[in-house]
């Protein structure tokens, strides 16, 4: 019952940080030779973690470290989820008294927060990346592969992920546009719950859509959302409900101003896009990134860690290059973990400039 409580509130409240004890965990019967894995200590996380790697049959020990209950993506962009943070969730935990090894998997999406090259020279373990999703552990543990393959490497958004965002997306929303339609329904009866009904509606229908709506993502996808609604409540209004003239202009205005903060918002909810103000704005991109050849070792690290797929490799010298720049989300996994200080950027890692975040990172 408790669980359920709980996926309850994460279906609708996710945002919000929900932290579970940070500490070491055995997952089924671990011996001094099986795996030892992190991860941060946002509750959702951590039980999807264990219940996945019981379902696998993996014998393991789970580190959880102590992000205060924000989940790896976000927790390594906002410096919660750091080189550190693992550091003292190893010597805390004293895993070292567990296993005879000092190999340490690490989930894909906190490569941003965390320099392995860093934690081998001060802690003396060696960490890898594993796939972005849990569920592609197993098949890479039995590989024996040293990193996932490229497929399992790449973040997704699929229907699924987009219809548990869109809920949380349309709950944020609404607590901050709550209290001023309040107020506006003393002027306007009945405003506030057809807003939030309305609001609610189009950011499920806004994440759901993403991928179809026209423009690139942010403010021109949310006002191709917010035209889209408007043309079909401006068919519904004069057939059905004959809205005089001055009120059904006032609900186009709005139903397009909502669409189009919602499109503003949603790429705070994926790892896919950068949240750049401009880009946001106007659909101008300002990501640069590449690789300098002559600073290159052609390790490989910068495609190990990208959870876009920007960079390959040059069949001729072997080093590493930006092929879809386009896809860059300016995380700086990259350049955290290059050993060369070979990527060059014109972004800082880790800086989100949504709404959300950015009143977030005031209230720290």
């Amino acid at each position: 019952m408790l669980n359920i409580i709980k996926d309850f509130w994460f279906l609708f409240g996710r945002l919000f940080p929900f932290p579970t004890k940070p500490g070491l965990r055995q997952v089924g019967s671990p011996d001094k030779n099986s795996p030892v894995l992190i991860t941060a200590n946002f509750e959702l996380t951590v039980r999807q973690v264990i219940n996945t790697l019981n379902k696998d049959g993996i014998n393991a020990w789970l580190l959880v470290a102590n992000t205060r209950g924000i989940n790896v993506w976000c927790a390594a962009g906002g410096d919660n989820f750091s080189t550190d943070t693992v550091i003292s969730a190893l010597k805390s935990s004293k895993i070292e008294e567990m296993v005879d090894h000092k190999r340490l998997i690490l989930p894909q999406l906190c490569a941003s927060g965390v320099n392995i090259h860093s934690l081998k020279k001060r802690s003396g373990w060696q960490g890898r990346f594993g796939p972005v999703d849990i569920k592609h552990l197993a098949a890479w543990l039995q590989s024996g592969r040293p990193n996932p393959p490229a497929e399992h490497r790449r973040v997704l958004f699929p229907f699924k992920n987009r219809l548990v965002m869109g809920t949380n997306l349309g709950v944020n929303t609404l607590l901050f546009a709550i209290l001023p339609l309040l107020l506006a329904s003393y002027w306007l009866p009945g405003f506030w719950w057809k807003s939030l009904l309305l609001i609610f509606a189009a950011a499920i229908l806004n994440c759901l859509l993403v991928f179809k709506l026209p423009g690139k993502p942010g403010l021109q996808k949310g006002l191709a959302l917010g035209g889209i609604a408007a043309a079909i409540f401006t068919v519904i209004a004069v057939s059905a409900l004959h809205l005089p003239f001055i009120n059904l202009s006032g609900w186009l205005i709005w139903i397009i101003v909502i669409g189009a903060y919602l499109g503003y918002d949603t790429p705070s909810w994926s790892p896919l896009w950068r949240t750049d103000m401009k880009e946001l704005l106007l659909g101008e991109r300002n990501t640069e990134v590449s690789v300098s050849p002559e600073k290159c070792i052609g390790c490989g690290l910068c495609q190990n860690v990208c959870p876009a797929g920007v960079f390959g490799r040059d069949l001729l010298s072997g080093k590493s290059t930006a092929l879809h720049l386009e896809r860059c989300q300016a995380c700086g996994a990259c350049v955290e973990n290059c050993p060369a200080a070979a990527i060059e950027t014109n972004f800082e890692g880790g800086i989100c400039s949504c709404p959300t975040c950015q009143i977030l990172n005031k209230l720290k």
